[in-house]
């Protein structure tokens, strides 16, 4: 009973609707508003209105749907930018980087007075004994020999330890049984730089020598590894060792975080007694 109520109902409401709009027709063609028209107007102004809010309401509902999704579309776009623009900012930092640390290498190789192979750090050492190793990507097929000093555009790195076909070990000058004959810049002192395994120390320097902290150290030539002239550090404290000063030298290169340097293709125990 209930269906068929409703149905009666939505019936009557559907013919009423077209007789509305039938009797709305036959208006257009009177010249003058009458009473039933008033009516008409009044009785389609509900339906209309509800008709154009519920149309409205989709509208609105559906262009902000639109909306959103453009929205959501252009965020996604907007953060892939972002995330290329970021990238590029990095490479262009890194390439910056890596491009003036070469161009230190190329000056430091043109001033170098011997032939030099550019070579990239690969590694480390892979023995636990010996820490201060580093392993480079350049060996015999390139000219390298055991021996061969190794430096940056910043100073002295070490000297060949091993050298393989392809790749060499380097031992730096941290590593307690490496040694360079060494100048207190300023004032010509004389000693040797030795690795102490964390940094360096300058032994035999005589008594009487003028020594300071801050003092530049650099490789005298005389040993038959280094060339004469390179940087090794900086004086960080003194004390004695028996009749002998001792200073303590904070490496000039920074080891740790080494990727590019150069091995001169320096001969080996080609002493120089008069330098």
């Amino acid at each position: 009973m209930g269906f068929l109520k409703r149905r009666t109902i939505f019936i009557v409401i559907v013919l009423l609707l077209i007789a509305i709009q039938l009797f709305s027709l036959d208006l257009e063609k009177r010249e003058k508003q009458t009473p039933a028209a008033r009516f008409v107007l009044t009785l389609t102004y509900y339906p209309q209105k509800f008709v154009s809010s519920v149309a409205g309401v989709m509208s609105g509902t559906w262009n902000d749907y639109i909306h959103l999704v453009n929205l959501r579309e252009e965020n996604v776009r907007l953060k892939e930018e972002i995330s290329r623009l970021r990238r590029e900012k990095f490479e262009l930092s890194e390439a910056g980087i890596q491009n003036t640390r070469l161009r230190k290498l190329l000056e430091f190789r043109e001033e170098s007075s011997y032939p030099a192979v550019p070579a990239n750090v690969i590694g480390a050492s892979p023995s636990i004994l010996r820490s201060q190793v580093i392993i480079v990507d350049k060996g015999t097929r390139d000219g390298v020999t055991e021996g061969m000093p190794v430096a940056s555009f910043d100073g002295v790195v070490g000297r060949i330890l091993l050298a393989g076909d392809r790749s060499s070990e380097v031992l730096l000058i941290t590593d307690p049984v490496s040694a360079v004959d060494a100048y207190i810049h300023r004032t010509r002192a004389r000693g040797i730089v030795q690795g102490t395994g964390a940094g360096c120390e300058m032994d035999y320097i005589e008594k009487k020598s003028d020594v300071s902290e801050g003092d530049k150290v650099i490789s005298s030539g005389k040993d038959g590894f280094f060339p004469k002239g390179v940087v090794i550090g900086t004086v960080t404290g003194i004390g004695s060792k028996g009749s002998f000063i001792n200073a303590k030298i904070s490496p000039h290169v920074h080891l740790n975080s080494l990727e590019e340097v150069l091995i001169i293709q320096k001969p080996v125990n080609s002493l120089v007694l008069n330098e």
